[in-house]
């Protein structure tokens, strides 16, 4: 995998800790964080555990991070579950996980499948 493929997710996860509202730009950065972790758990899933369904192993653990990361904010009380940026996280795992498997990835060829074919021509 070429480093300029993921270096600018990797620029975005080595920032400083932010602050967030329910701002159009608070809600972009969860979508943008949820993409980043979707990436690096589907490259992640691909290299050591299944690679038939990388793209959900990507997606479950990111959005299952967000969701962890919101009850964490409640139980330490530095601010009430906001569904709003779960639900942004998850949009952002969603694309991530999505991109990066059918796009960024080799695509995987499962042995037990089975494929039978017809090509016809037909010349002019």
């Amino acid at each position: 995998m070429n480093i300029c493929r993921i270096g600018p997710l990797l620029l975005i996860l080595a920032a400083g800790p932010l602050y967030a509202n329910d701002s159009v730009n608070s809600e972009l950065s969860h979508v943008a964080g949820g993409a980043a972790m979707a990436v690096g758990f589907t490259v992640i899933s691909d290299h050591y555990w299944s690679q038939e369904h990388r793209g959900w192993i990507g997606f479950g653990i990111s959005a299952s991070l967000g969701v962890l990361g919101e009850l964490a904010e409640k139980a330490t009380g530095k601010g009430p579950f906001s569904g709003l940026d779960a639900a942004s996280n998850a949009l952002g795992a969603a694309m991530g996980a999505f991109v990066t498997d059918q796009w960024i990835l080799s695509p995987v060829v499962s042995p037990d499948s089975h494929y039978a074919g017809l090509n016809a021509s037909y010349r002019f």
